[in-house]
């Protein structure tokens, strides 16, 4: 496979820097064994490297790579290689999509209001104490869960939610969105969307524009006894603001996939926390066949000089 534009034979770098990229990396070997794949550089640049194949890129790698055209991340989110300061505008940037993503991420936030709605942790603790004793169930329809985020994942994960009963509404930063719930667009749309969530699903990518959107004020834009669930990317969230807006009563409590620190810290004060929920950045996952097939299609992409599949627009970061 050769590259149109420099002629040069294809040689991808993957940087090995978790498990999760680890198993992309044993596909891909698998199913392209004659592909050239490298885990380092030898030496101060290496001009042979015409695509990467990465979560999250180092500052000072891309200056090593001169002759680099793709990078793609091996995850949904392009914020590990697009934060990379020293990215060259010319480098093409792909993330990964799948279509049963969307419903893995819809099965997880549905897992998270039910537990809350239904008065799990309360059954749990009656059942730990051997009590029988009635809880009340709500009436779904008269709850409203509002979505921030409608792209392929959060469009899908609209749909189950409003399966369950519940009234959903979506937000977005621009109009465009197709969606089958009813949409408010932008700063002007904000307050009016946060005044009717007693459910904040947060699913927006991670960008300049979002990184610490969510903050005090904003939360307290939700109706008394909100429950926030953030299950895009760590960051977006003031998780110091979330977590006092929570013990002072006005938030009911929150379920949290992604923090600004990952592994998220023993000291973290959201471990324990009797009203809020961890879970170690599982919600939903692309599938490594997939995603290494996508990224295969992209280098014979490149070769031909078609478009490349799920290409990232940098100037809005996804």
């Amino acid at each position: 496979m050769k590259v149109a534009s420099t002629q040069r034979p294809v040689k991808v770098l993957m940087l090995l820097t978790s498990d999760f990229v680890t198993a992309r990396y044993e596909a891909l070997r698998a199913r392209a064994p004659e592909l050239n794949v490298v885990t380092r550089i030898d030496g101060d640049t290496d001009p042979d490297v015409t695509a990467l194949f990465a979560f999250k890129l180092p500052a000072g790698l891309l200056p090593r790579l001169p002759n680099l055209q793709l990078a793609a991340s091996v995850g949904a989110g392009a914020d590990g290689i697009l934060g990379a300061p020293d990215l060259p505008a010319s480098v093409k940037v792909t993330r990964a999509v799948e279509p049963g993503l969307g419903l893995s991420m819809a099965q997880y936030v549905s897992l998270q209001i039910l537990q809350h709605f239904r008065a799990l942790p309360t059954l749990q603790a009656q059942y730990a104490a051997h009590e029988w004793k009635r809880v009340a169930v709500p009436d779904s329809r008269e709850y409203t869960v509002g979505i921030m985020g409608l792209g392929s994942i959060g469009s899908v994960v609209a749909d189950v939610v409003a399966a369950l009963g519940f009234k959903v509404i979506g937000w977005t930063r621009s109009e465009g969105r197709a969606a089958r719930v009813p949409v408010f667009v932008g700063e002007q749309g904000m307050d009016e969307f946060l005044g009717q969530c007693n459910y904040l699903v947060c699913l927006l990518p991670s960008t300049a524009q979002t990184a610490g959107l969510i903050n005090r004020a904003f939360l307290s834009k939700l109706p008394q006894g909100a429950y926030v669930i953030n299950a895009a990317r760590g960051g977006i969230v003031v998780e110091a603001d979330l977590l006092a807006l929570v013990d002072e009563g006005h938030l009911g409590g929150a379920a949290f996939d992604v923090f600004a620190t990952e592994p998220l810290p023993a000291s973290s004060p959201f471990w324990g926390h009797e009203k809020v929920l961890v879970t170690p950045h599982i919600a939903a996952q692309p599938s490594v066949g997939p995603v290494v097939e996508q990224f295969l299609e992209n280098l014979q992409r490149l070769e031909r000089g078609d478009p490349l599949i799920n290409e990232v627009d940098r100037s809005l970061g996804y």
